[in-house]
């Protein structure tokens, strides 16, 4: 495969802020969870060098991790699941 792949934008060091990748807004992070990291796709991204912009709107870290799979939090039951159905 050839070409930028899909990826996944993690800020481990940051509070709370929005990140904008090659000028598109990818979403807001807060380091309260559960979702610890932004879903990047490939159509997005540019072969050689891209442009990664975050707003921290508390207390800046100075790491930005690109990663091959998902941190969507811990695995948690929901109500549905949880719920007696019969």
């Amino acid at each position: 495969m050839s070409g930028p792949a899909d990826t996944h934008i993690a800020l481990p060091q940051s509070t709370k802020g929005f990140v904008w990748l090659n000028g598109f807004l990818l979403g807001r992070f807060w380091n309260k969870g559960p979702q610890a990291t932004l879903y990047a796709p490939a159509p997005l991204l540019k072969a050689g060098l891209n442009s990664i912009r975050v707003l921290e709107l508390e207390k800046a870290g100075n790491v930005v991790e690109l990663r091959e799979k998902p941190d969507l939090g811990p695995a948690e039951e929901g109500p549905i699941a949880a719920a007696e159905l019969g």
